[in-house]
């Protein structure tokens, strides 16, 4: 079996997944080495060890509360200093038994480990300190498991994992169980394994942890038959696997698309009848989002009901998964169904819905264009407490707007009360959103605030669209607000420099005509053949003709 414990090489400062090979220079780095003894005959090496680092640290200034622990970090070992200095840092040599010079590997990384280690608690922080300023010849195995953990603790794993590799007296179990939390928190899966089997192969029994970090530190990584291995290991030494490291495993399994395995052991865990393995909520819900991933919510939906047939209460994950899934496979409306039920609106949910679980069925409600049932899930949204973001506000708002076409009373007021708040979010409105605004305020019959917004969007310098202007148009006109009605036209022509369409000529000069301003009217149907534009004679009557000069 593979030795990670012998054979390793990576130095401290390396990234966890680089490897460095022993003979490879290394980049001058402040280090704290522990160990100056030569190797235990227990725990020696078949590699040669990589060069130490430089120690180059400069001393602390003395108003930090921390300096003795940053001195001690930088001191070799026996209670000397490196101090920081011009000249170029100096290697550290150590004498061998011979009289003669050999290097060790770099036990810290001085800079590095003084900032998480000072994060730890006093009472870590103070005992860290004691066994950092003693002579390495006085420090015992136990007494290097109690600088691992404080490593570990202060989440500095790269350098416990560079310490366990370089220790100078054999390690035990709980620096194996340390250095393998280490590497499964590093995301180094494979490496993990071969700690947790030399660690087996030693002698010692690791405990329920160690086989869980391992397992699920697999299955993250989509190594699912390695996992199994280790639930194997685990069984063998007599320690049974707990729902935990099923749950592990099942994810494992939907992660690289081995649903019906995944399926058939959820099955198998029903029926075993074990206080261990009895599967709960968070085991029903892996397998059922494995299964919406794929579009296969149908299946997954079955799945929902085993769990609550089994006595459990759906989380928001296993809500949302299924929300999810509905919508992903163009099925907004169930997805809106089902968010009634979380809301309170009956059947079997229990469980509130969440901003996440608004924001699906929202954004999936409006891109279906179910604006009505998007209109109902956005109030029950607000009175949540939680707010929508400003691009389904923007969606949200078109929408009704187009509303207004069909039903201008119905609908102006929701569409107001949702573009005053896209505005007031701070979520500028597309040229679109303004446009479609400014319409369904003419068709509703408030003008003024139509006229309003077109001058707005004119003074930012967007878009304007045809139908937007000409409702607006037909709307002053229908008020017999012409001289308005030509403010607007003035505004699209002059200050845009954009042609309107017939329509809006056409509405123009027929209101026009019915008031006998036909010097006003004369100067509209010019501006109009001088844009190229075509009017319509039906809204003119013969009299009208006559005193434009117009064919008849």
């Amino acid at each position: 079996m593979a030795s990670l414990y012998h054979h390793s090489s990576l130095p401290l400062s390396s990234p966890p997944h680089q490897l460095t090979a022993p003979e490879a220079p290394r980049a001058a780095a402040p280090s704290y080495r522990i160990s100056t003894l030569p190797s235990s005959p227990h725990h020696g090496s078949a590699l040669p060890r990589p060069p130490s680092f430089v120690c180059h640290c400069k001393a602390p200034p003395a108003r930090d509360h921390d300096a003795e622990l940053l001195r001690a970090l930088q001191s070799n070992g026996n209670g000397t200093l490196h101090h920081g200095d011009p000249s170029p840092p100096q290697v550290l040599n150590l004498g061998s038994s011979d009289g003669t010079s050999s290097k060790r590997p770099p036990r810290l990384c001085a800079r590095d480990c003084a900032k998480r280690i000072m994060e730890l608690p006093v009472e870590e922080r103070v005992k860290v300190l004691d066994l950092l300023q003693r002579d390495d010849a006085a420090l015992t195995v136990s007494d290097y498991n109690d600088i691992l953990s404080a490593l570990a603790r202060a989440g500095d794993h790269a350098s416990a994992v560079s310490l366990f590799r370089a220790m100078p007296v054999a390690p035990d179990a709980h620096s194996f169980a340390t250095a393998v939390r280490c590497l499964c928190l590093q995301g180094a899966p494979d490496e993990a394994k071969l700690a947790l089997d030399e660690m087996v192969a030693r002698g010692f029994r690791p405990g329920a942890a160690t086989f869980s970090a391992v397992v699920g530190c697999l299955c993250k990584r989509g190594r699912v038959s390695r996992a199994m291995e280790v639930l194997d290991a685990m069984r063998a030494l007599g320690c049974e696997p707990t729902i935990r490291n099923y749950n592990s495993l099942l994810g494992g399994l939907c992660y690289v698309g081995r649903l019906e395995e995944a399926l058939d052991l959820l099955n198998n865990l029903k029926k075993g009848g074990s206080a261990m393995v009895t599967p709960d909520i968070y085991t029903f819900t892996i397998v059922l989002d494995g299964f919406c991933k794929v579009g296969r919510t149908e299946e997954a939906t079955d799945i929902f009901h085993d769990a609550i047939g089994m006595g459990l209460s759906p989380t928001i994950f296993t809500y949302n998964a299924l929300l999810n899934g509905h919508c992903k496979e163009g099925h907004p409306l169930r997805a809106f169904a089902l968010l009634m039920e979380m809301c309170g609106g009956g059947g079997e949910a229990a469980c509130a819905p969440d901003r996440i679980s608004f924001s699906i069925v929202l954004t999936a409600l409006l891109r279906a264009g179910e604006t009505a049932a998007a209109w109902q899930v956005y109030k029950r949204m607000e009175r949540a407490g939680f707010e929508a973001d400003g691009r389904a506000l923007d969606t949200l708002a078109r929408g009704l707007c187009r509303r207004c076409a069909a039903d201008a009373s119905a609908a102006l007021g929701d569409a107001r009360e949702v573009f005053g708040k896209l505005v007031a979010s701070g979520h500028e409105p597309v040229s679109y959103t303004y446009c479609l605004m400014a319409q369904a305020l003419a068709r509703g019959g408030e003008v003024d605030a139509a006229v309003a917004l077109l001058e707005e969007m004119v003074r930012r310098g967007y878009a304007l669209r045809k139908r937007a202007y000409t409702d607006v148009v037909r709307a002053l006109c229908d008020r017999a607000r012409a001289r308005d009605a030509m403010r607007v036209m003035v505004l699209v022509m002059i200050v845009r420099d954009f042609v309107p369409g017939r329509n809006a000529f056409d509405a123009l000069l027929g209101e026009l005509g019915r008031q006998g301003r036909w010097h006003d009217a004369m100067a509209v149907y010019a501006a109009a053949v001088k844009r190229g534009v075509v009017v319509s004679w039906k809204q003119l009557g013969m009299e009208q003709r006559l005193r434009l000069g117009v064919p008849q």
